[in-house]
């Protein structure tokens, strides 16, 4: 136990499990090569076997260990599921087969050498190959089993851990609230309920939930709602473009400034795990296809606030702290929440009572999820391991879920063929891009589970089943919510009630 401790405190936790795995995989290495030498030898002498054996673990160890790096066997492929892992594991056996054959014919063309493939085939180098192969697989079920018994007790991935979830009575957060209680986690939400408790009051019961209703914006709040928690989902905050040209200055504080701020106390009060929600918005109007290291070129205040928060939570980056943006694509769907001022949502609604759905712009392209997928993203971010040296941007969605809105239109037209489609020039909405999701499936194992058609099935219903009535009331829609509260001054804080979050927290943690 002492010699444990001993390198933890000189090696960080996530270089020593890489550290562990690459000298685990130089054994053998190194094993498989001797073995090979071994049994394709001819009677040379034992120091003779010992050098080809050193020649041949050379050269497996610059094939094999970059290989496995670049794979993500060492970093996030290591908590992907048993399945997966075995699958990356594969790959990157057979890449680094793949990149020896061609080492051996540069040789082959550059030496003059004249073996055939057939020898090559049966040599001891194919069956060094072959044995780290197979040791590189059994190894990992006895590795990772130590590891997770001796070093990775801190893991997210604890259900006895408290999660913050900000926000987790809206539209998102009430879907990964129910996800999480799902999956047996405890969680606490902090949240103000502009928009009524009504999403998540059917999870009340459950002894695994508890509701702080505050609002993030005060120190006093927050320092209360983070302590003792393991992971923070910041979901908090003016979401959509128009909802966030109510009150600009109200957007900048409550998106941007706030951020900071929980950011700041989640760190100092030792957060293991920080999600925070962004948009895909952030990529503004772009004919490439986007992936997370684009250029971001934001059109609106609502995704300039949400590229400027990643960029100061990015500042609190260090070993122990390691904010994830999930970059949502285009909402869509119901959750504990009905909300109707989402494009997919609003001309399904349309289409079914007016017959008619008008769209402006039909060639922009829009990246589309469902809401209970972006919640299930975040589930899927909170037990994935990644460390600060791990680029933590996602883009979370679906490939096959990229269209137009002539295209969305068309998909509704098929489940409601009396509803005709007006296509309007212009519109202020000038967004258009078409998103690479396939980050998030790697590093995070996220996969969408509803598909657009499904999702127009489940607005189609809530008004067959009389679920729905009037759907232009203000409660299902964030702008004109927004709205009624500011003319009825709800959504402002005077400057008594905000005030120095480093005194405040210091007085909560210090007395």
């Amino acid at each position: 136990m002492r010699s444990k401790q001993f390198l933890l405190s000189v090696i960080p936790y996530q270089d020593l499990s890489i550290l562990i795995r690459q000298i685990a995989d130089l054994i053998i290495i190194f094993i498989a090569c001797f073995l090979a030498v071994l049994f394709i030898g001819s009677g040379d002498g034992i120091n003779e076997m010992f050098l080809q054996s050193l020649s041949l673990l050379l050269l497996l160890t610059l094939v094999f260990i970059p290989t496995f790096y670049a794979k993500g066997i060492y970093t996030h492929g290591r908590n992907l599921p048993a399945n997966k892992k075995l699958l990356k594991l594969m790959q990157a056996c057979l890449i680094a087969g793949i990149l020896i054959l061609i080492i051996f014919y540069i040789f082959k063309l550059y030496l003059g050498l004249t073996f055939t493939l057939s020898e090559l085939l049966f040599s001891d180098l194919t069956i060094s190959w072959s044995l780290t192969f197979l040791g590189s697989i059994f190894s990992r079920i006895w590795l990772y089993s130590y590891i997770n018994t001796n070093f990775e007790t801190n893991g997210v991935n604890d259900n006895k851990k408290q999660i913050l979830v900000i926000g987790g009575g809206g539209y998102i957060g009430s879907s990964v609230v129910e996800q999480l209680l799902d999956k047996q986690y405890r969680v606490r939400v902090l949240d103000i309920f502009l928009f009524g408790e009504e999403p998540i009051t059917h999870l009340y019961s459950n002894k695994n939930l508890e509701i702080i209703r505050g609002d993030f914006r005060k120190i006093d709040d927050l320092v209360l709602s983070v302590a003792d928690c393991n992971a923070v989902v910041h979901l908090g905050g003016i979401v959509g473009d128009p909802a966030c040209s109510v009150d600009e200055q109200f957007t900048k504080e409550v998106n941007l400034t706030a951020s900071k701020i929980i950011g700041q106390i989640a760190k100092a009060a030792g957060v293991n795990k920080f999600i925070f929600a962004s948009s895909c918005s952030v990529y503004g109007a772009q004919d490439s296809i986007l992936d997370e290291y684009s250029e971001v070129k934001p059109l609106s205040l609502y995704a300039r606030t949400k590229i400027a928060s990643e960029r100061v939570l990015s500042e609190l980056i260090d070993n122990s702290f390691t904010p994830v943006f999930l970059r949502f694509g285009t909402v869509y769907g119901f959750s504990g929440r009905t909300r109707f001022d989402l494009v997919a949502n609003l001309l399904t609604a349309n289409a079914y009572t007016k017959k008619t759905m008008t769209i402006y712009g039909k060639d922009q392209t829009r990246p589309f999820v469902h809401v209970n997928d972006a919640a299930y993203s975040i589930v899927c971010a909170l037990e994935t391991k990644l460390t600060s040296n791990d680029y933590t941007i996602f883009n979370i969605g679906s490939n096959a879920q990229n269209c137009t809105l002539q295209e969305l239109a068309e998909m509704i037209q098929k489940q409601i063929p009396d509803a005709s489609i007006i296509a309007e020039e212009g519109g202020v909405d000038a967004r258009n891009y078409n998103v690479s999701f396939d980050r998030a499936e790697e590093i995070l194992g996220f996969k969408t589970k509803w598909t657009l058609e499904s999702g127009i099935k489940q607005v189609i219903q809530k008004f067959e089943t009389g679920e729905i009535e009037d759907y232009s009331q203000s409660l299902y829609s964030n702008v004109k919510h927004l709205h009624e509260l500011h003319e009825k001054g709800l959504i402002t804080l005077s400057s008594d009630e905000l005030f120095n979050w480093e005194e405040a927290f210091l007085e909560e943690t210090y007395g």
